[in-house]
C-alpha cells in the first residue's frame, strides 16, 4: 500500500511512504494520543484536501521495518484531524481544539476503536 498526504491547511506535512499490509483496512472512530504528556482518547476523522471536508480515517496492520507488526492509521489526501473524544463540535479547520498530522503508526496490540464496533 502506498501512503500519500499532501501538505495543505490540515498538516504542513507531505508523506510518500510504502507499507506492505497484513491485514484489511477498517473505519477507525478513535485511539488513544499521548497529548501535553498523559494519553487521551480522541477521535479522528481523514481529511481531503481537495473538498476541505472529512473523509474516513482508516486503520490497518501493516509491516514496520525492524519492528514487526504495527497498526496504521490513514485519512485521505490531507491525513487525519484529530479532537478529544467528548468534543462534540463539527470537523473543522479553524477550530482551536482540533488539530491535523500526516498518519499514526502505533503497536499492533494499541487501544482503538472501529466505526463498527459503535
Amino acid at each position: 500500500m502506498f501512503l500519500e498526504v499532501e501538505e495543505g491547511e490540515n498538516t504542513r506535512t507531505s508523506v510518500g511512504t510504502i507499507y506492505k499490509d497484513v491485514s484489511s483496512p477498517r473505519p477507525a472512530f478513535c485511539v488513544q494520543y499521548e497529548l501535553g504528556g498523559e494519553k487521551k482518547t480522541v477521535q479522528l476523522t481523514g481529511w481531503d484536501n481537495e473538498t476541505q471536508s472529512p473523509c474516513p480515517a482508516w486503520a490497518c496492520q501493516v509491516e514496520e521495518s525492524g519492528d514487526g507488526v504495527a497498526l496504521l492509521i490513514y485519512g485521505g489526501s490531507g491525513g487525519l484531524r484529530i479532537k478529544e473524544l467528548d468534543d462534540d463540535s463539527e470537523w473543522d479547520l479553524d477550530s482551536s481544539r482540533q488539530w491535523g498530522v500526516s498518519h499514526l503508526v502505533y503497536p499492533k496490540n494499541a487501544f482503538i476503536v472501529y466505526q463498527d464496533e459503535i
